[in-house]
């Protein structure tokens, strides 16, 4: 059966998907039949692409398919994490359990970004600003003043003569300069997509010790976060960490896990194969799974050590936005005054030659 439209490229946003899952799950739970529960939710969502996988889902769940095989065909929507907690959830009986922890944690995903969005607005809002008036001024602004000043053959000092002829250069190439932001600025988003540049680029990036910590943090809490959902959804740990190294940014960190999957398969327990890789899995992680692996918890150890990481990555999102503001308020500063000195400065050199001192 052919679905109204199958594309990897059909993507969803996390409250569409959050959507989804709360409503199967809640409907599930009530006793609705699946294709009963997916046709409700299609009647009350907006978003066209949103219907459309509801529609294809549907489809192919009445041609026999399961509901993770159905997903796995909207990869950009459902990635290979979702689609094998669905599956082990359907393989066990508790699908209805299982949606709901994927949409709690969902909805600690989302709230999450909007903090981190909240902490980053306003830097944001600056830099554009920034932009936009430094853009204004070379474009348009110190071009008049620049010729003005050139008309009249003042004897420019060196600062103010590199800041109003280097205004000039840009007003005759705005074009061109613009348009080589914008294709830079395409060509790297573009060039992130490709896995070893991807690689590359992060592992330059962590090499800056803010940012780095901030890796560490977000690494730590996708990991474990993974890993207790996978858990408590029923997989083997083996498979657990297979499926969750791909959530995280660090090449070194997911060589570990690998590492750490090896020495579980030769009989180690996790606490102990982590311990040869200190850097990556620190000693409150080790400790805590330790404690997880004795109790037999180990998908709520890992939880609630996947809470403290979350809010470690956000405070130092929000401590780094704090430090930013002031300095970028004084980027501001520095800007507006070194356009100002070098337009005051030959205004006062005009007036001197025009009122040479007695």
């Amino acid at each position: 059966m052919n679905l109204p439209f199958r594309s990897k490229s059909l993507k969803i946003s996390q409250a569409e998907k959050l959507a989804i899952v709360e409503g199967l799950s809640i409907m599930l739970s009530a006793g609705i039949p699946i294709l009963e529960a997916l046709e409700s939710i299609s009647e009350d969502v907006v978003n066209k692409k949103t219907k459309l996988i509801l529609t294809g889902l549907s489809q192919e769940i009445s041609s026999g398919k399961t509901l993770s095989d159905a997903m796995s065909n909207y990869p950009e929507a459902f990635d290979p994490v979702f689609i094998n907690i669905v599956n082990t959830g359907e393989a066990s009986g508790n699908l209805d359990k299982v949606l709901s922890q994927l949409a709690e944690n969902l909805k600690s995903s989302i709230e999450t970004a909007n903090d981190i969005k909240s902490a980053l607005f306003y830097p944001a809002l600056v830099i554009v600003i920034l932009t936009a008036v430094s853009f204004y001024m070379f474009s348009f602004a110190l071009p008049r003043i620049a010729k003005v000043f050139l008309d009249l053959k003042v004897n420019l000092p060196a600062y103010s003569a590199f800041i109003l002829k280097s205004s000039l250069f840009f007003q005759k190439y705005v074009l061109f300069i613009a348009s080589g932001f914008i294709v830079l600025i395409l060509l790297f988003i573009r060039l992130l997509y490709a896995t070893r540049f991807r690689r590359a680029f992060f592992t330059l990036l962590i090499k800056v010790p803010a940012i780095k910590t901030l890796i560490r943090f977000m690494d730590l809490h996708r990991l474990t976060n993974t890993t207790s959902l996978l858990l408590s959804a029923g997989l083997p740990i083996i498979e657990v960490l297979d499926i969750s190294k791909n959530v995280v940014v660090s090449p070194q960190l997911k060589a570990d896990v690998d590492y750490l999957k090896d020495s579980l398969a030769q009989g180690s327990s996790m606490t102990e194969a982590m311990k040869s890789k200190p850097k990556s899995f620190p000693a409150l992680l080790r400790r805590v799974i330790g404690v997880g692996e004795e109790t037999g918890s180990l998908d709520k150890a890992l939880a609630d050590i996947s809470d403290y990481y979350e809010k470690k990555f956000t405070d130092i999102v929000k401590n780094l936005t704090v430090i930013l503001e002031p300095v970028l308020i004084v980027l501001i500063g520095i800007m507006v005054g070194a356009v100002l000195i070098s337009i005051v400065a030959p205004i006062y050199q005009l007036i001197g030659q025009i009122n040479p001192p007695q």
